[in-house]
Order: C-alpha cells, then sequence, then structure tokens
C-alpha cells in the first residue's frame, strides 16, 4: 500500500463552504447569495446549494429581505472557543480597567504554542467613534499589528523569523529577507522603549499601542494594548503609552505569580 502524503489538497466543496462563511462574516453589511457568489467568483447555482446546506445546519441565516447573516450554531462554536481561552478574571478585569482609564478599546492577547499572537480579551472604549474590525480569536500578521510585534521582538531570532514567514507567502525570497532585516531594527527600538506600535499598518486611520507581558520564567508570553484612532492617539499618544505600559506591568504581575 502506498504511504499517503502527509499534505492533502483540501476538499473543494468543503474550502467553498468556509469561504462562503467567512465572506458573509467579514462584511460590514449583510450580503445576498449573489453578492457572496460575486466576491468568491462562484456559479450562482453553486453558491445556492452552498447557502441551504449552511442554512440548514444553522451557520447562516436568510432574513426577510433576502440578505444573510451568521447563525447561532456560529454561536456555539465561538462560545466553546472561548472557553478554551483560560484567562483569568483578573486578567479580564485589567484590560476592563485599561479600556475605562484610557476611554479607548482595550486587548489583551497571549502567545499560543502555534507560533501565533491571539487577541484573548477585547473591551471597547466609551468614545462615540470607535474601532470596527476586531475580534476575540484575532489572529495573524504578527508582524504588522502592535501586541504581535511587541511579543515577537522578545522571541529568540528562529522563532521571530517562523513566525513572520507564516505571512509571507506571497513575497518573493529578497522582499522576506528586506522586511525581516527592517523588522528587526524595529524589535531593537521595541525592547529599548518597551512597547510596539502599529502605525496604520493594519487599518488606514487606526493605530496601536501594545506592551509585552512575560511569564514567572521571564519569558515573553502576550500582550496587552489599546487601539484608537490615529487622530485621538496622536492627541493623547505620551498618555496612551503610559497607560499600557502601566497595565503591562500589572499583567505581568498577574502572570508570574
Amino acid at each position: 500500500m502506498n504511504k499517503r502524503s502527509s499534505k492533502q489538497p483540501p476538499l473543494q466543496t468543503v474550502e467553498r463552504a468556509l469561504n462562503f462563511l467567512e465572506c458573509v462574516a467579514g462584511r460590514e453589511s449583510p450580503p445576498t447569495v449573489q453578492q457572496v457568489a460575486s466576491e468568491l467568483g462562484l456559479n450562482i447555482t453553486t453558491c445556492y446549494h452552498l447557502m441551504r446546506t449552511l442554512i440548514g445546519r444553522g451557520y447562516l441565516e436568510r432574513r426577510p429581505d433576502l440578505t444573510l447573516t451568521l447563525g447561532a450554531s456560529v454561536g456555539a462554536l465561538f462560545n466553546q472557543y472561548r472557553r478554551s481561552f483560560n484567562v483569568s478574571e483578573k486578567l479580564a478585569a485589567l484590560v476592563n480597567d485599561l479600556a475605562h482609564k484610557s476611554d479607548e478599546t482595550a486587548f489583551f492577547s497571549t502567545l499560543e504554542p502555534n507560533n501565533r499572537v491571539i487577541l484573548k480579551v477585547l473591551v471597547e472604549g466609551s468614545q462615540p467613534l470607535r474601532v470596527s474590525g476586531l475580534y476575540v480569536g484575532l489572529t495573524g500578521r504578527e508582524y504588522i499589528r502592535a501586541a504581535g510585534k511587541a511579543v515577537l521582538a522578545h522571541l529568540d531570532p528562529e522563532r521571530q523569523r517562523d513566525m513572520v514567514l507564516k505571512d509571507l507567502g506571497e513575497y518573493t525570497k529578497a522582499q522576506q529577507e528586506n522586511l525581516l532585516a527592517a523588522l528587526e531594527r524595529e524589535f531593537e527600538v521595541i525592547r529599548r522603549q518597551g512597547w510596539a506600535v502599529d502605525a496604520q499598518e493594519t487599518t488606514l486611520g487606526i493605530s496601536a499601542i501594545g506592551a509585552p507581558v512575560f511569564d514567572k520564567d521571564g519569558k515573553v508570553c502576550g500582550a496587552v494594548g489599546i487601539v484608537a484612532p490615529t487622530s485621538r492617539m496622536t492627541g493623547a499618544h505620551s498618555e496612551r503609552v503610559h497607560d499600557v505600559l502601566d497595565a503591562a506591568r500589572q499583567a505581568t504581575g498577574l502572570v508570574s505569580t
């Protein structure tokens, strides 16, 4: 019997169903099945089959105006996912205090064994104009996110490289090396000053500040920070940095005990 490859090709039907679901989840306003078909470049008949299957399993709902929203089954998966995070009540309260103190959206992310930095706690600020697009479970592109850079700066070079290269598959080898060199210079600054910044790198008009959190062995295990419209962040930058650094010190104290 031939040994099967460890890298099997994905099942096209499953991949299309997941793409359909992600398309609905990623839209700012509920789309129609026709809009999903157009965005994914799929045949409309195929999309109707996918839609009916996802609705039947409770992952989608179709509203009276024929637009699509996520269904209750997604909530069940999300709740189970969140239960696996195991974030202490004290850490969650610390993030809440940071959001209250700064009036901006605050977050706590952790470094996972799979070399990803995952957003575990998110508390919205009290300002009328808030940041969208953030959610518990957000991960990837650590090399441009404030939390990711705060963590990356304190890892060994080999692990840094592995984490960054995960998101650079479409870059040429030369582009990858140039970016890695630029990041190393930025990491030196982050280690020196104690905090990292996402200066509209993830989203135009939005900035974030993140500071590393360390465990009892002195190893980086996550990051805490705030995210806000760049206009507000610029006007109170020093104060926001102070708030984040103070929260990071407290979080390190909680994690280390």
